[in-house]
């Protein structure tokens, strides 16, 4: 069954942003969001042209008062959202393209009632992936009831469902959060945020402010990827830590019961007490002022100067927005240099420990060799020892058999000889005479 609030294939989307004094950022922020069935702006009473910039891309604007968080608007501002899919974003960040495309796919096949997406920090307007804040995600659209609103700071969201689903960090669809110009600019922020009593507080680690300063900043540094240690991340870390700093700080305040205000007003009790009783003698009469002064106003520019002034002034703006740039690519190839010289030299590693395992292989091999070069000697002269053996036996059993040879040759000689005598003697006068006798002899021995 399709999801209510279907037009066509994808459910109706209601985006939603919260702001305040963000002339600069919120058109950007609001022009990302054209393809929302509904635009809906919370002001927070902004003193610039935020809201006349938010009537001309939002669908609704509507004026609260001020306060310190968006954590404290956005359960009321979901309420003024009339569809179920809901995008939330503060007005400093800005949808990818490629984040616009998934999400406006994803609403004609949810695989989730959360979505996580990646955000990349701008801080001191840069972003660094060797910085400790990337790849980090937020949820930011979800669908009713997903999702409660509490006003806690910086823990202001509570999951109703486990259907979550975290977008990818590498193919490009990602938030892009232009948070903080400036170090001022984060340390002001710090300093609102950590005064609110219901916010996610950092807790103690170990024993002391100095070692739990310390241990904040070698937190946000190992999620540091590897860098120099006066290069942006490395900085990033020590400012991300300082956040801390001042939440752990105001905790120590409230543990000690200080209460700085009553400390000045005893203060100044005391010290006019000393000044009425100590230095009343050198004290000189005033009638008083009577009334306050106001200041002489100054002459308003005529057309001419102001007009003079504004394009001075847009003259500075370019020349910054140039140096910006020129500061912007020198970064980039800076960082595009030291990215070719970690692959140089991951290179250099692999071929190094290509070459070792190299030398190693060798080594083995001319140890092989030579082990086979000894064997085959040993094989050889004991096969040539053998050799010489034999032909010296052969060479004896030749003697032997030709010893052999002429000694039969002697027997044969001999039996001709005795072949030559019997044959005489069978032919004799005197053995034809004695065959009687012989005759006689064999019957007598018969018997």
């Amino acid at each position: 069954m399709p999801d209510p609030g279907m037009d066509g294939a994808r459910a109706k989307l209601s985006a939603l942003v919260i702001s305040y004094n963000r002339e600069a950022i919120v058109g950007t922020c609001l022009r990302a969001l054209a393809f929302a069935d509904e635009i809906v702006v919370v002001d927070k009473s902004s003193t610039d042209r935020t809201p006349e910039i938010a009537a001309g891309l939002a669908d609704r604007v509507v004026q609260v008062p001020w306060s310190p968080s968006v954590e404290e608007t956005r359960a009321m501002a979901t309420d003024l959202c009339t569809h179920d899919w809901i995008l939330f974003l503060d007005d400093d960040e800005c949808l990818s393209p490629e984040a616009v495309r998934f999400i406006d796919a994803e609403l004609r096949a949810p695989r989730a009632d959360i979505y996580r997406l990646p955000l990349r920090h701008y801080i001191l307007g840069v972003h660094d992936e060797r910085a400790y804040y990337w790849p980090e995600r937020h949820v930011r659209m979800f669908r009713r009831p997903a999702l409660d609103f509490v006003p806690t700071v910086h823990g202001g969201i509570v999951q109703r469902s486990d259907r979550v689903f975290d977008i990818a960090d590498d193919g490009g669809a990602c938030i892009h959060h232009l948070s903080h110009q400036s170090v001022a600019q984060w340390i002001d922020k710090s300093n609102r945020y950590t005064s609110r009593p219901d916010r996610v507080r950092c807790e103690q680690e170990g024993s002391g402010i100095v070692r739990f300063a310390h241990a904040r900043i070698d937190h946000w540094r190992e999620r540091t990827k590897p860098s120099g240690p006066d290069e942006y991340p490395a900085a990033l870390a020590v400012l991300r830590a300082t956040y801390d700093l001042i939440d752990r700080l105001k905790g120590w305040e409230e543990e000690a019961g200080l209460d700085g205000a009553e400390l000045f007003r005893a203060a100044c009790a005391r010290l006019d007490a000393a000044y009425a009783s100590e230095l009343a003698d050198l004290a000189r009469p005033r009638a008083g002022a009577g009334a306050v002064e106001a200041a002489p106003v100054q002459t308003a520019p005529t057309d001419a100067e102001a007009e003079a002034l504004r394009q001075t002034v847009a003259a500075l703006r370019a020349t910054i927005a140039a140096q910006r740039a020129a500061v912007d690519a020198a970064r980039m190839e800076a960082d595009a240099a030291r990215a070719s010289e970690a692959e140089q030299r991951a290179h250099a590693a692999a071929m190094q420990a290509w070459a070792e395992s190299a030398r190693r292989q060798t080594a083995d091999f001319e140890k092989l060799l030579a082990d086979f070069a000894a064997h085959h000697d040993r094989d050889i002269a004991e096969r040539t020892a053998e050799t010489e053996r034999l032909r010296v036996a052969l060479a004896g059993a030749q003697q032997d058999a030709e010893a052999q040879r002429a000694h039969v040759a002697a027997l044969n000689v001999d039996v001709a000889a005795l072949n030559a005598h019997v044959v005489a003697l069978l032919a004799s006068t005197s053995w034809r005479i004695s065959a009687p006798m012989r005759a006689i002899a064999r019957m007598l021995g018969r018997r």
